[in-house]
């Protein structure tokens, strides 16, 4: 009676494992958003080792980028011909694009795709470092550097088997394409509405690695993994973004000299400090522009010249100009302006203001006869920074002092008036 019950289950057992047996790898993802930058490049070639160790079938590395560096780009290739698993780049979403070094990293890829109203190219390299853009650089570093990149990129089309005419003329002549275009002039293969759209159609295409071997990609179900980046890389990237950069310039710049108008602040002249510190990575890894900085340097020297020699207005003026063609110098690249224009002039209005009002009021101050001895500080309001049982700290005319209270006990945080003063004690009671 048994036995008519184990052939059927047997059955059943081995159609399971069969199922099992042929459930495809998973495809691991990465994602190029923003900057190619030294920490984007260490993302993606740590993506693809972890996949190459998981054995997964392939990689997919979701582009929206406008370039970045020529030395992480050639990383990020290197990473990808290394590759002994598929990789597969597609430009996404609908309104992303593969600009500049990221056109010739999509053409590096076993698998290039885009989305519909994506586009790709204009990767015209920019000079990174100072003098970026101003138009004065050597002409004839110039031609090699677009020659190079020329060259390049027609390599990287001709392993591909992609159009090598245009991806010299995307190198020479800021060539672009849509994702229509791309795929006509046999740029990239696929145009995929979505990535599951893009799974069905490379499913069942062979893939030939750069060690020879040939694999069958099997992505109609596969399981996506997604690979995020990891703290560092992330900060790193962040600190790559030109609104970042531009944050930092400003905390840089008001830090710096408000503590140096207003001795002893301490706070802002750690942001400053700090700051300025970020601001060597970020520098490093945009492009940058000696005249922009110039016209920066002006715009401060203005706004102190009228602060401790006032004009009636007319150097700040002349300072906040001179600071709105800066940042629009130092944050124009190829592309185009890598921070809203409106941006740009909010903060050298702000910039403004800020010189005008607070650094102002710190001169004044400084400008005001030095008081020294009993008639310093007796009379003076300040606040308890201790509670004063009776004994603690007050803090008096940016100074901290240690105090008695005349009057009981006096709560942390309330307002003291200086009654008497002996040797560096207070003696202050609570402000009526």
């Amino acid at each position: 009676m048994i036995s008519r019950y184990i052939v059927p289950l047997l059955l059943l057992l081995s159609l399971a494992a069969s199922v099992q047996a042929v459930k495809p790898a998973p495809v691991y993802v990465l994602h190029i958003d923003g900057q190619i930058d030294p920490a984007m490049a260490d993302y993606i070639d740590d993506g693809i080792t972890q996949a190459q160790e998981a054995n997964v079938q392939a990689v997919l590395i979701v582009m929206n980028t406008p370039g970045g560096l020529i030395t992480s780009m050639q990383k990020i290739i290197g990473s990808i011909f290394a590759s002994k698993i598929p990789v597969i780049v597609y430009v996404y979403p609908e309104n992303a694009w593969a600009a500049s070094a990221g056109a010739i990293i999509t053409m590096s890829a076993d698998v290039a795709a885009m989305s519909p109203g994506a586009s790709i190219g204009a990767s015209t390299p920019v000079n990174i470092g100072p003098g970026g853009e101003s138009g004065k650089e050597n002409e004839t570093m110039k031609r090699k550097e677009v020659n190079f990149t020329a060259a390049y990129a027609r390599s990287i089309a001709e392993k591909r088997g992609r159009n090598v005419q245009w991806a010299d003329a995307a190198v020479r002549s800021a060539s672009s394409l849509s994702a229509n275009e791309a795929l006509k002039k046999h740029v990239i293969d696929y145009v995929a509405s979505g990535i599951p759209d893009l799974m069905q159609k490379v499913n069942g295409r062979s893939v030939k690695l750069s060690a020879g071997k040939t694999v069958v990609l099997q992505t109609a179900n596969a399981p996506l993994e997604e690979v995020p980046m990891g703290f560092l890389d992330m900060f790193l990237h962040i600190l790559s973004n030109p609104y970042v950069t531009l944050f930092l310039t400003m905390a840089a710049m008001y830090g710096i000299i408000y503590e140096l108008a207003n001795p002893g602040s301490i706070f802002p002249g750690v942001v400053g400090a700090i700051s300025v510190l970020l601001l060597l990575y970020s520098y490093s890894v945009i492009p940058v522009n000696a005249a922009g900085f110039a016209f920066i340097a002006l715009a401060i020297l203005l706004f102190g010249i009228d602060l401790f020699t006032p004009t009636h207005g007319v150097l700040t003026v002349g300072g906040i100009v001179s600071m709105f063609f800066g940042l629009m110098m130092l944050f124009r690249s190829a592309e185009g302006f890598m921070v809203s224009v409106w941006t740009i002039a909010f903060v050298a209005l702000g910039t403004g203001a800020f010189f005008f009002f607070l650094i102002g009021l710190g001169v004044k101050a400084l400008k005001k006869p030095y008081v020294s001895g009993r008639e310093g500080v007796v009379g003076h309001i300040g606040e308890a920074k201790t509670n004063l049982e009776p004994v603690g700290k007050v803090f008096v005319d940016g100074s901290l002092w240690s105090a008695t209270s005349e009057e009981g006990n006096i709560l942390k945080g309330e307002s003291v008036e200086v009654t008497e003063m002996n040797g560096l004690k207070l003696k202050v009671k609570r402000r009526g």
